[in-house]
């Protein structure tokens, strides 16, 4: 049987996979073994944790918990009614947008950065086949929108 070389990690995988070996390790382990017990959990954790990072291999957490991709999947459809692929994109997409919505605007490629694309483009793409339309025309309604909120008079 070949051996399949080292597979390289992300930044964002080298924190996790670390992460994971340090609750194996925990000394208090009551935490960490539940945990590591629920690998849905772990995996829905580390996807909010990292905001749906696109670097984020989900097949990476599920080799490092020593348990099977499908496994890993099934389980985490039932936990959450949803795949892990969709939960990521739904997590990226929530965090961009907050970040769009800030004022004074995030650059984009700051956002791109941060989610983990190496090229704004493919940040613009991802966001504008989920949400029709660009960030920077997102974000510019977005704040025209909490502007005009901000300025109608309350009705106390």
């Amino acid at each position: 049987m070949k051996r399949r070389p080292p597979i390289k990690l992300s930044p964002v995988e080298s924190e996790i996979v670390a992460e994971i070996k340090a609750l194996r390790a925990s000394p208090e382990g009551e935490f960490g073994a539940a945990l590591l017990r629920s690998p849905a959990r772990l995996a829905y954790h580390f996807i909010h944790a990292t905001h749906g990072n696109v670097q984020l291999r989900l097949s990476t957490i599920a080799r490092e918990l020593g348990t099977e991709m499908r496994s890993l999947e099934r389980a985490f459809a039932t936990e959450y009614s949803q795949t892990m692929a969709q939960c990521q994109v739904e997590v990226r997409l929530a965090f961009a947008r907050t970040l769009l919505a800030i004022f004074p605007p995030t650059k984009i490629s700051a956002i791109a950065a941060i989610l983990g694309y190496d090229r704004a483009q493919d940040f613009n793409r991802f966001f504008k086949r989920h949400m029709r339309q660009s960030p920077s025309e997102w974000s510019r309604k977005e704040r025209e929108k909490i502007a005009s909120e901000q300025r109608r008079p309350s009705a106390d």
